[in-house]
C-alpha cells in the first residue's frame, strides 16, 4: 500500500497534536492501523510512523515494544540512506535505553546520533543528542562529562536560528544545567536555570518538561532547607506527570518525597506509613526502570534500619547487590555500590560492628569522586571520620573529617541567601564540630583554625577587604525604613519589622557577593600585631557546654583544645546572654575567675603572667558577645592588667581591618544626649583631646554622618536601646535593628550606619551597644558591624549596661591617653587599671569593664592638625 503522502501527514500531525494535548491513549489508537499495515508502506513512511510508535510505547513505559520498532527504523534508514530520519531514530532508541538503565547502551545509541547529525551539518540535532548523553551521564553520575556536554550543546544550539524547537532545546540545556549546578550546590544558579527552563517549557505546553523542572525546583528547595517549598513543587510535578501520562515520571517524584521524610519517619508510625506508601508508589509506577527499583530499594533499607529492624536493611541490602549484578560489567553501577556499601556501614554501626562499618565506609567511598558528587563524598567521609575516631584513629580521622568539612564549606559558601546559607551550615554542623574535635585531638592547630573561622564572618571580613560599596536598592530601603520609623517604633510596627528583615537579607546577599575563595591563615596570623596574641573561643551550638580554644601567636597556632563548661560557668554566661538585670552590678570574683580558667588556656595564662603588656586580639565567638572581656580573670589579676584587648567577632574579620590604611583625620564630630549622666565631663575631655569637637543636635546627626571621613573621630553619646531578655538570636534591637536613643522616640540603628562614610575612629559609650550577636553562617549585623562597613577601623562601645558616672571618668583617661598617642586598646587599658585600682575590691563589672574596642585596636588614632 502507498499511502497518500498528505494523507499521512495530517494523521502524523494529529498524532503530535494528542501528544502535546497529553491525549496518548488516542494518539495510540489513531497511529493503530498504520502500525498493522507497516509492510505495505513506503520506507520512509514506515519510518515516520516506527518513530512515533516508538515514542509512544517508550513513554508510557513499553520499553520493549519502542525499542523493537526503533531498532526497526533505525534498520530501514541505514538501508536506504535517510540520514536525518537515522539522528531521531538513534537519539530515541537512545532515550529508551536510558529507560531500561541501560547507560552505556543509551549512551552510544546518542553518541551515534550526535556523529550523523555533525556529519549531516545539522547543529539543532547535535545538541539534541548531546543534551540526551547529559541526561544519560547525570543517571550514571559521570557528572562532569554532563556538563561538558551541556556546554557543548549551548555552543551548537546558538548555531541554529530561533523557534519552537530551538525554545524547547533551550529550555532541556537549562533543566540539565541546573541538575549540574545543583549537584555541585551552586543553588542558586540551578533555582535561576530551573526558573528558565520551566518558562520555556510552559510556554510551549510541554508538560513533562515543566514537570521535570519542577522536581528539580524541589531538590533544590529541599538542599536549602525550604522543605515547605519542596512538597510544593514536588506536589505539582507529580501531578504533571500523571497528567501527562510519565509513569516514571511520577515514580520519581514520589521516590524523592519518601526520601525527603525518612529521617522523621524512625521515631513517627505515621510518617513511616505514608514514606513506605510512596515508596511503594515509585515501584508500581517506576517498575520498569531498574534506576528507580535500586534508589528506592535503597530507601526502603534506610527506613528499616532507622526503624531499628537491621535484618529487614540487610536483606533489601543484599537484594540491592544483586540488582546492580544484573545490570552487567558493561553498566556503570560505580555510583550505586558505593550507596549500598555505604548503607552496609551504616547497617554495620546499628550493629555494633565498628570494624565492618569502616572497611563498608572504605568501599563507599573509593567509588566516588568528589568532583563528581560533593554531597555523596562528603557524607561518607564524615560516617568514615566518625567511626574511626571512636577507634583512636587520629590521624586518618582527621584527614576524613577535614575532607567532608571542606566539601561542605566550598558548597554552603556559594548562597546568597542569608536563611539558605544558615540552613546549610545547621544542616551540616555535625561535619564541623566532628572537624574541630578531630583537629583537636591530633593538635593540628592550623587545621582546627580553618575550622574555626570558617563560615564566621566570612562575608562581613571579604566586604569589608574589598573597600566595596553598597547598591542603591540597599539605600533606599534604609530611607524607607528611616521614614517609617519617624512614626513608629520597631516593637510597635509589623511593617518596620518586615523592612528591617527585608535590609538584613538584602545586606547579607550584598556581602556575599565579595566572598572569593576561603580565608587565608597565613595572612591571619601574619596580621597579628608584633608579640601579640589571639584567643579564639566557641561553643557547639547544639551543645553549648562543649568549648573550643585556640591560641595563635605570629609564630602559628600555640594551643587547640576542647573542654567542657562547667555548669556554674555556664549560668554565669547565660545570664549575660539573657541581660538580665544589673547582671554586671555585683562583684563576681569567683565566677569571673571560673569563667578565666574556663576559657583561656593555660599555657596562655602563664605567658600573660609573666609580664609584656602584649596585645590579645579576642574572637568572641557565640559565647562571649554580651560578656565584658576585660574583667576575666587570671589567677588573682584581671585580664585587662595583662595585656591590651581588642574584640573581632570572627579573627576571619582580622586581617581585613589590617588591611586599610589608616587616615589621617581632622577634628571630632560629636552628638550628646543632655540626659546621658556624665556628658559635660565626656565633652571636656574630648574637647582637650581630639580638637576642635564639632557639635551636632540629634536632627543633624543624620545627614552629618553622611559623609563624617574628613573626622579623626564620630562620638555619639546617648543611651542604647535595651535588649530583652532571651539569647542573641532573640533580641529585637541585634541585627540590623540594634539602636542608640538620640532622644525620645529617635533611633540611630545599624541600619542607618550602613549609608554612612565614618573615619578610622566611632565612639559610642552606651549600654549595650558593643553586644555582638555572632552565629555561624550569619554575619554580625549590629551597630559595631555597621560602623566597621561604614569605615571605621575600631568601635569603642558597651556591652553591658555600662552606667553614666563610672563611664565619664573612665572616657576622661581613655581621651588623655589617646591625645597621648596610644593605641585605642592602650588608652582603655590605662584608664580600666587605674579606675579598679583606685578602689577596693571586689568590684563590679560593670564599674569598669563595660566597655570593649572593636576591631583594629592597636594602630594610634590619626590627627590631622588644628
Amino acid at each position: 500500500m502507498v499511502l497518500d503522502a498528505t494523507h499521512l501527514n495530517a494523521v502524523l500531525a494529529e498524532v503530535t497534536s494528542l501528544v502535546d494535548a497529553h491525549r496518548l491513549t488516542d494518539a495510540e489508537s489513531l497511529l493503530q492501523p498504520l502500525v498493522a499495515e507497516l509492510d505495505r508502506l513506503l520506507p520512509d513512511q514506515r519510518v515516520r510512523v516506527l518513530l512515533e510508535w516508538g515514542w509512544l510505547q517508550g513513554v508510557t513505559q513499553r520499553t520493549g515494544a519502542a525499542r523493537k520498532a526503533l531498532a526497526e527504523a533505525i534498520a530501514l534508514t541505514e538501508r536506504f540512506g535517510q540520514r536525518a530520519l537515522l539522528c531521531e531514530a538513534l537519539r530515541e532508541a537512545g532515550i529508551v535505553a536510558r529507560y531500561e538503565g541501560d547507560l552505556t547502551a543509551a549512551d552510544r545509541l546518542l553518541e551515534r546520533s550526535e556523529r550523523v547529525a555533525r556529519e549531516e551539518d545539522r547543529s539543532l540535532e547535535v545538541a539534541q543528542a548531546q543534551v540526551q548523553r547529559a541526561k544519560t551521564a547525570h543517571h550514571a553520575g559521570q557528572f562532569v562529562k554532563a556538563r561538558r556536554l551541556l556546554l557543548e550543546a549551548r555552543r551548537n544550539f546558538e548555531l541554529h536560528p530561533a523557534g519552537e524547537a530551538a525554545t524547547l532545546l533551550m529550555a532541556g540545556i537549562y533543566g540539565e544545567l541546573a541538575v549540574s549546578a545543583r549537584l555541585a550546590r551552586d543553588f542558586d544558579a540551578a533555582r535561576d536555570l530551573l526558573a528558565r527552563s520551566f518558562d520555556g517549557y510552559r510556554s510551549l505546553g510541554r508538560r513533562i518538561g515543566a514537570a521535570n523542572a519542577r522536581r528539580e525546583l524541589g531538590a533544590v528547595a529541599e538542599d536549602v532547607g525550604k522543605r515547605d517549598e519542596a512538597r510544593e513543587h514536588y506536589t505539582g510535578a507529580f501531578s504533571g506527570y500523571l497528567r501527562a501520562g510519565s509513569r516514571m515520571g511520577a515514580a520519581q517524584v514520589a521516590r524523592r518525597m519518601a526520601s525527603m521524610d525518612v529521617l522523621d519517619a524512625a521515631h513517627a508510625p505515621a510518617v513511616a506509613r505514608l514514606v513506605r506508601r510512596r515508596y511503594a508508589q515509585a515501584l508500581r509506577l517506576g517498575a520498569s526502570e531498574p534506576v528507580n527499583r535500586a534508589l528506592t530499594l535503597l530507601g526502603l533499607a534506610r527506613l528499616s534500619r532507622l526503624e531499628g529492624d537491621a535484618d529487614a536493611a540487610e536483606e533489601l541490602v543484599d537484594e540491592l547487590v544483586q540488582l546492580y549484578a544484573a545490570m552487567g560489567a558493561e553498566q556503570d553501577t560505580a555510583r550505586g555500590l558505593s550507596q549500598v556499601a555505604m548503607e552496609s556501614g551504616l547497617i554495620a554501626r546499628a550493629r555494633g560492628d565498628r570494624r565492618t562499618a569502616i572497611a563498608r565506609f572504605r568501599d563507599a567511598l573509593a567509588a566516588l569522586q568528589a568532583a563528581d558528587d560533593p554531597s555523596a563524598t562528603s557524607l561518607v567521609h564524615y560516617h568514615l571520620a566518625t567511626d574511626l575516631i571512636l577507634a583512636d584513629e587520629v590521624e586518618e580521622a582527621v584527614r576524613h573529617a577535614v575532607a567532608a568539612f571542606e566539601l561542605n564549606e566550598s558548597g554552603g559558601a556559594r548562597l546568597r541567601a542569608p536563611e539558605e546559607r544558615r540552613y546549610f551550615y545547621e544542616a551540616h554542623r555535625d561535619t564541623y564540630g566532628l572537624a574541630l574535635h578531630c583537629a583537636a585531638r591530633a593538635g593540628h592547630g592550623r587545621t582546627a583554625l580553618r575550622i574555626a573561622t570558617a563560615a564566621r564572618s566570612d562575608a562581613l571580613a571579604a566586604f569589608v577587604r574589598a573597600g566595596a560599596t553598597f547598591s542603591p536598592k540597599l539605600h533606599e530601603l534604609i530611607k524607607e525604613i528611616t521614614l517609617t520609623g519617624q512614626d513608629t517604633t520597631f516593637e510597635g510596627s509589623p511593617l518596620l519589622r518586615e523592612l528591617f528583615g527585608r535590609l538584613e537579607q538584602e545586606t547579607s546577599r550584598q556581602l556575599r557577593q565579595a566572598v572569593e575563595g576561603t580565608a587565608d591563615i597565613d595572612e591571619m596570623i601574619a596580621a597579628l600585631p608584633q608579640e601579640g596574641h589571639a584567643l579564639l573561643v566557641d561553643v557547639l551550638e547544639e551543645d553549648d557546654t562543649f568549648c573550643s580554644r585556640i591560641w595563635v601567636t605570629r609564630q602559628g597556632v600555640r594551643h587547640v583544645d576542647e573542654v567542657i563548661l562547667p555548669q556554674q560557668v555556664r549560668r554565669f554566661l547565660d545570664a549575660y546572654h539573657r541581660s538580665e538585670e544589673d547582671v554586671a552590678w555585683q562583684p563576681q570574683h569567683e565566677e569571673l575567675a571560673a569563667l578565666g580558667r574556663a576559657l583561656i588556656p593555660e599555657e596562655l595564662a602563664a605567658t600573660l603572667t609573666d609580664g609584656g603588656n602584649p596585645p590579645v586580639v579576642v574572637s568572641t565567638g557565640s559565647v562571649l558577645g554580651p560578656v565584658p572581656i576585660a574583667a576575666l580573670m587570671i589567677g588573682e589579676r584581671y585580664l585587662a592588667e595583662l595585656a591590651q584587648i581588642s574584640v573581632v567577632p570572627s579573627l576571619a574579620l582580622w586581617p581585613a581591618l589590617c588591611s586599610r590604611p589608616p587616615r589621617r583625620g581632622h577634628g571630632t564630630l560629636a552628638f550628646f544626649d543632655p540626659g546621658v549622666p556624665g556628658r559635660r565631663r565626656e565633652e571636656e575631655a574630648l574637647r582637650a583631646a581630639l580638637p576642635p569637637v564639632s557639635l551636632t543636635t540629634r536632627e543633624e546627626l543624620r545627614a552629618e554622618l553622611m559623609d563624617a571621613s574628613g573626622y579623626a573621630a564620630v562620638v555619639v553619646s546617648a543611651h542604647g536601646a535595651e535588649p530583652r531578655s532571651g539569647r542573641e538570636g532573640d533580641m529585637p534591637h541585634a541585627g540590623l535593628a540594634q539602636a542608640l536613643e538620640l532622644g525620645p522616640g529617635d533611633l540611630l540603628t545599624a541600619a542607618h550606619l550602613l549609608g554612612c562614610r565614618l573615619p578610622d575612629a566611632f565612639i559610642t559609650a552606651s549600654c549595650w551597644s558593643g553586644r555582638l550577636a555572632v552565629r555561624a553562617a550569619v554575619d554580625p549585623l549590629g551597630l559595631p558591624a555597621a560602623a566597621l562597613l561604614a569605615g571605621a577601623r575600631w568601635v569603642l562601645a558597651g556591652t553591658v549596661d555600662v552606667g553614666g558616672t563610672p563611664t565619664a571618668t573612665l572616657l576622661r583617661t581613655f581621651y588623655r591617653q589617646l591625645h597621648a598617642g596610644l593605641s585605642p586598646a592602650a588608652a582603655l587599658q590605662q584608664a580600666q587599671v587605674g579606675y579598679i585600682r583606685q578602689r577596693r575590691s571586689p568590684i563590679a563589672p560593670g564599674t569598669w569593664a563595660g566597655l570593649t574596642i572593636i576591631g583594629d585596636g592597636f594602630t594610634p588614632l590619626l590627627r590631622g592638625g588644628a
